[in-house]
């Protein structure tokens, strides 16, 4: 797979989330799929609500849903990077820790070149599309969308797994 991941570090208001503003705009008009992760030391599960109830009853998933996203599971950065369905994934924060090209931004003035830095090294990482040499098919042998973003998560999922195939016993 072709996919290029780029981590955006700094100090807090350094211009990090400015930079992969920048950067995500354009390279969404230049026609890539893009997803963004951002570090934060913020707790989701706040003790008492209902997500750290669930957790803490022994639920192995918990999905926090509104009209605006979704929050899945409790999943490593690796895992998630293996799956997300997209060509570029930009990454802001862990700097303790290197998930792919790092750039770092020190003042919020840095922006335009830092962005434009990304951008070009986008330019050179990746294609478009790198899913036009595979299909699946599914047990109606029906070639499946690469568009749906469902199936390219399953593609990615079982690449990350080293799976060419998948049959599922319906059973009797």
């Amino acid at each position: 797979m072709n996919k290029c991941i780029i981590q955006v570090i700094g100090k807090k208001d350094s211009g990090k989330t400015l930079t992969i503003e920048k950067a995500v705009k354009e390279l969404k008009s230049l026609g890539f799929s893009i997803a963004v992760i951002k570090h934060s030391h913020h707790e989701i599960d706040l003790q008492g609500k209902d997500t750290f109830r669930f957790w803490e009853a022994g639920s192995d998933y918990v999905v926090f849903l509104n009209q605006k996203g979704i929050i899945m599971g409790r999943f490593s950065v690796k895992d998630i990077l293996e799956i997300i369905p997209a060509d570029v994934i930009l990454i802001e924060g862990y700097k303790d820790e290197q998930f792919g090209r790092l750039f770092e931004i020190t003042k919020p003035e840095e922006s335009d070149l830092i962005s434009r830095k990304i951008i070009d090294y986008v330019k050179e990482c990746t294609t478009k599309s790198y899913t036009h040499r595979y299909k699946l098919v599914g047990d109606s042998g029906k070639e499946l969308d690469f568009k749906d973003p469902r199936v390219l998560t399953l593609y990615n999922l079982m690449r990350s797994l080293n799976l060419s195939e998948v049959r599922i016993d319906k059973g009797s």
